[in-house]
């Protein structure tokens, strides 16, 4: 099926009287009418409000984790690392992210890049890490850091919010188009960071590091947050 296609089904389908009586968002506390009822969106469960608010942080209730919950085991983690940096497996999946980073290809302008596939966002991410010199080490330290706050303060048992916050992390490292001129003040345009390409983004991380970012070294990091052996 082609594009337009494919969307004016999609549109068709939302439009659809919904089956049976009108139904509420699963959310607690919110009560407004589902995507279906409201015939603005496909969702029986939720309405067109958390079904934006799950597309931009992985989960219709639990917002992105800020920089102070993270904080504890960004830190937690760096230690675990550097305890760790000369382990077979670490120095192997250091490298394996590395060559992640490098098959991005060349980077393209944020507003250009905004109109695109998942894939083709989730290399031009890539590309833009390489350009900015990261490394697969950082994105290892993103990986364990998530995963230690995420044990700590939830929502456990959720894989997507995982793979949202590990992107949004990632993402900041290198996201910015920055146009300068001697002329006028530097332009900064930034991608939206939120979409399918961006569950993608933390999918492909978290498979190559999860060969290190066990629970069991998860566990090491929690430990080291919280100041115990």
């Amino acid at each position: 099926m082609s594009p337009q296609p494919y969307k004016d089904d999609i549109e068709l389908r939302a439009k659809e009287p919904p089956s049976g009586a009108p139904r509420r968002c699963a959310i607690v506390g919110c009560g407004r009418p589902v995507q279906r009822s409201g015939r603005n969106g496909l969702s029986d469960t939720l309405c067109k409000r958390h079904v934006e608010f799950q597309r931009r942080h992985g989960s219709p209730w639990r917002r992105s984790y800020l920089v102070r919950e993270l904080a504890p085991y960004r830190r937690a983690a760096e230690t675990w690392l550097k305890a760790h940096q000369s382990d077979p497996a670490t120095i192997r999946v250091i490298a394996a992210l590395d060559g992640l980073i490098s098959s991005g290809g060349k980077p393209a302008h944020a507003h250009e890049a905004r109109w695109w596939k998942p894939k083709a966002k989730v290399r031009n991410v890539l590309a833009r890490l390489h350009q900015a010199g990261k490394t697969g080490r950082q994105l290892l330290a993103i990986v364990l850091t998530v995963k230690a706050t995420q044990a700590a303060i939830g929502p456990r048992a959720n894989p997507e919010f995982r793979h949202v916050q590990i992107a949004k992390m990632t993402h900041r490292l290198a996201s910015g188009t920055h146009t300068r001129s001697t002329r006028f003040a530097t332009i900064s345009q930034y991608p939206r960071a939120e979409g399918i390409f961006m569950r993608r983004l933390g999918s492909a991380i978290e498979d190559i590091a999860a060969i290190v970012a066990t629970s069991e070294a998860v566990e090491e990091v929690l430990g080291l947050a919280r100041g115990t052996p």
